[in-house]
């Protein structure tokens, strides 16, 4: 039996406002699909037939995508449940769609699991990843960010989504198989992400002590960089935020330093002034970074040297006035946007084998990752070596710094040029003669 089709789109008929009402379809293989209002509405100016389906600046948008996201993961059960038992037909679906509808707008709060109270008798690939997700955290607590730990709470998540009973026990290839089809056709999420997901699935199955080979992981797709050029910088460098507006102008000078000297977001928050060491020609930052724990000594230019020099007396002995990464995340994107830096960027996402292609303004795309960028941009537009560029970076690999190497184009450009215009001047070797 084929794969259900499940998807949400707009009624026909409008409200005054101009809203209708967001269907459920779901095909099972028969000649027509099951359809069930879901009790929401949206504007079409904000509607996409692609998760998340409601586009930010639509009313409750949040909410909404999540409400429609867990009806999907509710559906995508039942037919499977249905399936199981020989019993998949839009008769056997339709009361179900209904039910799903109806639960999803009473059902109560969700409770967030609790941890193991003690340790489990059972041998940990027979406990619930859950389990097994913090005996891997306490294991991996001394060399991996608590952040990346924390963050990997969210997988787990999503596998007791998909199957509530799960341990590493009951991971086989088939198991696999069908958790991956439900990440890639049921969630909102895109292969990168899905690729994350897989992974801490092989830590875990692999931390309890059992094979790996059989999950397949294809997912990885490497993102087109979102970067300043160096016009751009001092376009943003020379921008003068309203006066009444204090931290936009000081959070201005944070991205700048930051395109001139490439520290990622948290070893800008660790900089202190002791960082910034003296030297015979220019002064230079000297530090260990907290993800790679490479030690990087990066040259200080007059620019960045000019902004450093503006916050040496910041109160709290930082080299900069950093604020939280979600602020500076909304603050980049408002002085990029005011500096006029629009440049179209076409942002390239997979699901599966489909491809998702937006074209943003440049500010829009931006996020406090894009300083970095521009500086390994930037060298490499300098055509600073790639063993250089790796030191600078601070890059626990080569092939992370040949991502950036491969931005700078122009080589290649005139290289071909030059080839074409060859072509054209020398003579045709298979010219026929009459």
């Amino acid at each position: 039996m084929p794969e259900p089709k499940i998807r949400f789109f707009l009624h026909s008929v409008a409200a005054a406002t101009g809203h209708r009402v967001i269907y459920l379809s779901v095909g099972v293989g028969e000649k027509r699909p099951v359809r069930q209002a879901t009790g929401y509405a949206a504007h079409p100016a904000y509607f996409s037939p692609v998760a998340p389906h409601l586009r930010k600046g639509a009313d409750g948008y949040r909410t909404i995508n999540e409400k429609l996201d867990e009806l999907r993961l509710a559906v995508a059960k039942a037919c499977r449940r249905l399936e199981d038992a020989g019993q998949l037909s839009n008769a056997a679906l339709a009361p179900l769609l209904k039910a799903a509808v109806v639960a999803l707008a009473g059902r109560p709060a969700k409770v967030v699991p609790e941890a193991p109270a003690a340790p489990s008798a059972l041998p940990l690939a027979q406990q619930p990843m859950r389990a097994v997700l913090a005996a891997w955290q306490a294991d991996n607590g001394a060399h991996l960010a608590q952040a990346y730990l924390d963050r990997s709470k969210q997988y787990v998540d999503w596998m007791e989504r998909f199957d509530p009973h799960v341990t590493p026990a009951a991971v086989d290839e088939q198991w696999a198989k069908r958790y991956t089809s439900f990440l890639v056709r049921d969630t909102p999420l895109f292969n990168n992400t899905i690729h994350q997901h897989i992974n801490m699935l092989r830590n875990l199955v692999a931390h309890a002590g059992l094979p790996t080979k059989f999950i397949k992981n294809g997912y990885a797709h490497e993102a087109k960089k979102c970067y300043l050029t160096w016009e751009e910088v001092q376009r943003l460098h020379a921008w003068q935020p309203p006066a009444n507006q204090p931290s936009l102008a000081r959070q201005k000078d944070v991205f700048v330093a930051r395109c001139l000297c490439g520290l990622r977001y948290s070893d800008t928050v660790a900089l202190l002034r002791p960082h910034i060491k003296a030297g015979a020609q220019v002064n230079h930052i000297a530090l260990d970074q907290q993800k790679t724990r490479a030690a990087v000594q990066i040259p200080i230019v007059a620019l960045l040297q000019e902004i450093l020099d503006k916050y040496h007396d910041w109160p709290t002995g930082q080299a900069l006035p950093v604020i939280s990464r979600q602020q500076t995340g909304n603050l980049i994107k408002q002085m990029l946007r005011e500096a006029g830096i629009d440049a179209p960027f076409v942002r390239v996402r997979y699901k599966g084998t489909v491809k998702h292609e937006t074209i943003l303004p440049k500010w829009q795309a931006a996020s406090t990752h894009t300083a970095r960028h521009t500086y390994g941009a930037l060298l490499a537009k300098m055509k600073v070596d790639p063993l250089t560029m790796r030191d600078l970076l601070g890059h626990g690999n080569l092939s992370s710094t040949m991502t950036y190497v491969h931005l700078e184009s122009e080589a290649t450009e005139r290289t071909v040029l030059d080839g074409f215009r060859k072509l054209g001047a020398a003579p045709a070797d298979d010219a026929h003669t009459p």
